[in-house]
Formats: C-alpha cells, structure tokens, sequence
C-alpha cells in the first residue's frame, strides 16, 4: 500500500523552498576562479571541491577518528567568490552555507545517467584553527561622512 503525492497549493513562483545545506569540510584544491557569459553578461564564479568529513570519538584510542565523509562540488558567485578564489588554497578549513541542488549526468563508462549533488553557496567562511595571520585592508572611506561612528561601520 503506498502514499500518494503530496500537493501543495503553492504557485511556485511565490514560493521557493530550495535544500538547505551547511557543512565544514576541507577544500581538495585550490578555488578555479571563471568568467561565465549569462545572458550578455559576463559573471564570476569561484568552483571547488570539499571534503565534508564526519568525525568520531573512539573511547578505546581515547582520540577522535574520521568515520566517513562525501565530496561535493561547490560554487560561489561574484565578489565572494572572486574574494575565496583569492584567499582560499588547497586544504583549508571552510564552512560552507548554500542551496543542495541535484543534477543528472553520466559518469565515464556508465550507460546511464545518475543524479550527483552540488552547493550553491551564499557564503564559504574560512575556519580560524589553522589561519596563522591575517592581513586586513585598509577601511573605506563613507561618502559624505564624518562621523567616527560611521567609519568604524566599514
């Protein structure tokens, strides 16, 4: 005996409710920054692979060890993603935060098609535990500000 579909009386155009993913993970290379034409404009986007390892505590070894873990594709658009492109290498600590989307696509060798998952992110945050230093840039001037308030925003 099954259950049949669920249905929402939703126009999906006013309701958008994507998968939302957050994991930390390792990055397997370096971010592959490019440029990519859409509809006449020519957008940026940072591409990278992460490792989102699972940790556990073995009482025995009295030591935590990884139990398992996936890779996922992950992009980031625009000025964040030109900004990971920059700062991020092969290795690093993230936590990335975005949309799960699926996709079909045929792995080499296979007769069929199999559906694989990747990350839209809105954000990839550099995790502090193996950053040594960081250097800053110099604050933005407000325009039209005086205010010391004002500037300690930037």
């Amino acid at each position: 005996m099954g259950v049949g579909p669920v249905v929402f009386n939703v126009d999906a155009k006013e309701y958008n409710m994507p998968n939302v993913f957050r994991g930390k993970g390792n990055l397997g290379d370096t971010p592959i920054l490019k440029h990519v034409p859409i509809n006449g404009v020519d957008e940026v986007v940072a591409e990278m692979r992460v490792f989102f390892d699972d940790y556990a505590y073995d009482q025995a070894n009295d030591e935590y060890q990884q139990v398992g873990g996936f890779w996922m594709s992950v992009s980031l658009w625009g000025q964040r993603g030109e900004d990971a492109a920059r700062v991020l290498r092969r290795g690093a600590r993230v936590q990335v935060e975005g949309a799960l989307k699926q996709f079909m696509y045929s792995p080499e060798g296979a007769p069929d098609k199999v559906p694989g998952f990747q990350v839209t992110a809105d954000d990839v945050t550099l995790c502090l535990g193996r950053v040594e230093r960081a250097d800053y840039k110099p604050k933005r001037e407000l325009a039209g500000s005086t205010s010391e308030a004002a500037a300690d925003a930037t």
